[in-house]
């Protein structure tokens, strides 16, 4: 495995883990699964969080801006 690589999966390591941070922080809910994606050329997260209440709702959270709610996932 080249450097190059590495660097890049050590990136998509840190901006899952930051999505984690940031999904747990304002949705006090508890990340069920995520998963990077690529949409309209940017790099995203797919987060599945479950809240207090145990609904399920899926959030698409750009490393580079706030996350925003999709759905419900039952």
């Amino acid at each position: 495995m080249t450097r190059p690589e590495m660097s890049g999966r050590q990136r998509v390591r840190d901006s899952m883990t930051e999505s984690v941070r940031r999904i747990e922080r304002t949705t006090r809910g508890r990340v069920l699964n995520i998963e990077p994606m690529h949409s309209d050329g940017r790099d995203l997260n797919r987060v599945k969080v479950m809240d207090e209440s145990g609904r399920v709702r899926i959030y698409v959270d750009d490393p580079n801006r706030a996350a925003r709610a999709r759905g419900d996932d039952d």
